[in-house]
């Protein structure tokens, strides 16, 4: 991995480390030389945290869940105590869902939104008192471009909570620039279909759960003119430079990286 040195200087905090999106983050950050501390449910944080030991950056590796609030302050306070800062939040962790709404349990559908919206919440909240003491900070939440359609394919309650994170994202920007914080910004990101992410929980069918690979060319590419899926590490780059001093001009952005999805 080539290091560049661009965010040598900063924290990084990323919730979802251990996924496929979380750890192409995790590894994108850690090349620009920053400092990790990743999050995650599973045994999975620790091996992504490992792989970026094994990059050159340091990382610490936090089991966590973005539903419990205290999991999300220990996060923060683990990057502050250890690393003596929070520059960057990225939140990856996310849930998908399955099945018609009318047949889903109430229990299932909140939790999606739990997970994706609350998640998100919880996490901003914990890290934005230390972004907000150095008065300076980047926030980059990662939505979809489902929270700008609405898409069909039994994925309800995916594509409000991530309306949700969007409209989360542009209104704390606005709260912040009138709240004398300009200098924090917040951005989201709006993946289309992403191979390393979780196409296999968005979609059913009565058949049962369909692989996303297969699901994408079943339905999607002729929708999408690059004709191809997104890698993670596409959505990782644009989060960089959502993280650089060269897009401090940019705030309450909803971002598409989809390949021409959704144009707008």
């Amino acid at each position: 991995m080539d290091a560049t040195g661009r965010l040598r200087d900063r924290v990084a905090v990323i919730t979802g480390a251990g996924g496929g999106i979380g750890r192409a983050m995790a590894l994108a950050f850690a090349a620009e030389g920053a400092r990790l501390v990743l999050g995650d449910l599973g045994d999975s944080v620790e091996a992504t945290a490992e792989a970026v030991r094994q990059a050159g950056a340091r990382a610490a590796a936090v089991r966590g869940d973005v539903g419990r609030t205290a999991d999300m302050v220990a996060l923060a306070e683990r990057a502050v105590g250890e690393f003596g800062a929070l520059d960057i939040l990225v939140t990856c962790a996310g849930l998908g869902d399955s099945g018609l709404l009318v047949e889903q349990e109430e229990a299932a559908w909140t939790r999606v939104v739990d997970v994706n919206l609350l998640g998100t919440y919880r996490a901003i909240r914990a890290a934005l008192p230390a972004m907000m003491r150095r008065r300076s900070g980047r926030i980059i939440t990662i939505a979809s471009a489902f929270g700008k359609t609405g898409g069909s394919g039994f994925i309800t309650a995916y594509a409000a909570s991530k309306h949700g994170v969007i409209g989360l994202t542009r209104a704390l920007a606005a709260e912040l620039g009138s709240h004398g914080y300009p200098e924090i910004t917040v951005n989201a990101i709006c993946p289309g279909y992403v191979r390393a992410g979780m196409g296999v929980k968005l979609q059913a069918t009565k058949a049962g759960p369909m692989p996303g690979e297969e699901i994408f060319e079943r339905y999607y590419k002729r929708l999408v003119p690059l004709r191809r899926m997104i890698e993670a590490e596409e959505i990782a780059r644009v989060a960089v430079f959502l993280a650089l001093p060269e897009s401090a001009a940019i705030t309450g952005q909803a971002l598409n990286v989809d390949g021409g999805f959704v144009m707008s």
